[in-house]
């Protein structure tokens, strides 16, 4: 019977130690630098129903964001990723470098720069706590989820921002 129950640990101690090892090795092939993909900005009712959505598929039509009744997000041109985390990035908003800090809840200017009134990016920004980094293979998706309000709307609106950015291979 001990002989069973040493079995037993043995046989649960490799399968943790591989669980872990698979971790390790996921987020390590995770690590890299990423480009800009595409984005997509989507508007719901509280009842999940869209009002809308729009796609970006390129980073010049990103110009379009601007116009639309959609609460300010950081649209992330690169991503440096480093055991599974957003560690920085260089954001299309004002084409500047961040470092992430705080858990990759809070954008830092790589640079020290004046506040300026008319970048919320120019001073540390932090991320929702809605934001969620995923990673696929070789594909990041970053997700900025918001509930907020537009006088355009008569309800309550939730903004849903979803970048996809792609591996750099070299």
């Amino acid at each position: 019977m001990k002989l069973l129950y040493i079995i037993i640990l043995c046989l649960f101690s490799s399968y943790i130690y591989s669980q872990t090892s698979k971790t390790i090795r996921e987020e390590s092939n995770a690590d890299g630098n990423y480009t800009f993909h595409k984005a997509t900005a989507t508007a719901y009712k509280n009842n999940n129903t869209e009002v809308f959505s729009h796609v970006f598929n390129d980073t010049i039509s990103l110009k379009e964001l601007q116009k639309l009744p959609f609460p300010i997000q950081p649209v992330l041109l690169s991503a440096q990723i480093q055991k599974g985390r957003l560690v920085g990035c260089k954001l299309w908003n004002n084409n500047k470098e961040y470092y992430v800090v705080n858990e990759g809840m809070l954008l830092v200017p790589a640079k020290e720069t004046e506040p300026d009134t008319n970048d919320a990016f120019s001073i540390p920004y932090q991320l929702s706590p809605l934001y969620t980094l995923k990673t696929e293979g070789d594909t990041v998706i970053c997700t900025f989820t918001e509930p907020y309000g537009n006088s355009s709307f008569d309800f309550t609106l939730k903004g849903e921002l979803v970048i996809v950015l792609v591996k750099d291979k070299f």
